[in-house]
């Protein structure tokens, strides 16, 4: 009867514990669990905020938004590769703009085609070489000021809203179809930066065996950048390559190719003879060739 009994026990408590063990909730997938959900709809569009802030952006200066004020965008360029480092540009149709976030692997959770809206009451936007930024203000020992710099990854997870799911069909991912006539135009570097397609180029120093972004190569011991040029008509375009890339030490391709990524400008604001066309690209499955495109 002991027997019995103690079987009896032990049944009883292995079901209680089964039973316990699945009474849990079940997770709300629909909700995302990165962001601020609260984050409400937009207020103005990327080419109106930077229109308001158009001054203290070409000044490379920064100003903190105390309206509450609200973006929506598609992510168009990320980290994933290791080229864009601590940012993510999103476009709206009507401009894009680059969020500094100091914070790595953003991709993981904001891949491109990613539409997010962004809270910007709190944070700052402003100009680096003259080129739109949002993020939060920094102290530059190298120039002894304050500058725009990169908000914290908390700080980005209070201000950020993730909508839905990626998708690459949306009509924030159409490029812009960059022209040498619109690259004629100096004042078209104001409105930078913007996602776009450079139809129909090849790189100049593409010869089957340079490679991308080699370190033997990169512009100084502090600046591991690599500078590849292409050419639409005669206005040059710099391709800003990092070493730490994953395909720095891929061999450039040979032959013409429609690009897509974000055309920016760098204007140094100690030389203003010193104003570049540039071309920030995530990932070299961007770079299509010409054939593959026309079939």
């Amino acid at each position: 009867m002991k027997t019995l009994k103690y079987i009896f026990i032990l049944c009883l408590s292995l079901f209680t514990a089964t039973a316990c063990m699945n009474d849990f909730d079940e997770p709300n997938l629909d909700t995302p669990p990165y962001g601020n959900n609260n984050i409400g709809e937009g207020t103005t569009n990327i080419k109106e905020l930077k229109k308001e802030y158009e001054t203290t952006i070409l000044s490379n200066g920064y100003e903190e938004i105390t309206d509450d004020v609200i973006i929506e965008g598609v992510v168009v360029a990320n980290d994933e590769t290791g080229n864009v480092y601590k940012q993510i540009v999103i476009n709206d149709q009507e401009g894009a703009i680059i969020i500094g976030i100091d914070d790595v692997g953003l991709y993981a959770t904001i891949p491109i085609g990613q539409r997010i809206r962004l809270s910007l009451k709190g944070l700052y936007i402003g100009g680096y070489g003259s080129l739109a930024q949002i993020g939060t203000k920094y102290y530059n020992d190298k120039y002894s000021e304050w500058q725009i710099g990169r908000m914290s990854k908390n700080s980005f997870q209070e201000h950020v809203r993730i909508m839905g799911e990626p998708d690459m069909l949306q009509p924030e991912m159409v490029p812009f179809e960059v022209t040498e006539d619109f690259l004629k135009d100096n004042n078209n570097k104001n409105l930078m930066p913007m996602y776009v397609v450079l139809r129909n180029v090849s790189f100049e120093e593409a010869n089957g065996r340079k490679l991308f972004a080699p370190e033997d190569e990169q512009i100084s011991a502090t600046n591991t950048a690599v500078e590849r040029n292409v050419k639409i008509g005669n206005e040059k375009i710099i391709f800003r390559l990092s070493t730490y890339a994953d395909f720095a030490n891929e061999v450039i391709p040979v032959g013409n190719f429609d690009i897509y990524g974000v055309l920016t400008r760098y204007k140094n604001p100690g030389n203003s003879s010193k104003d570049y066309w540039q071309f920030l690209l995530s990932s070299t499955n961007d770079i299509v060739p010409v054939n593959d495109v026309n079939n």
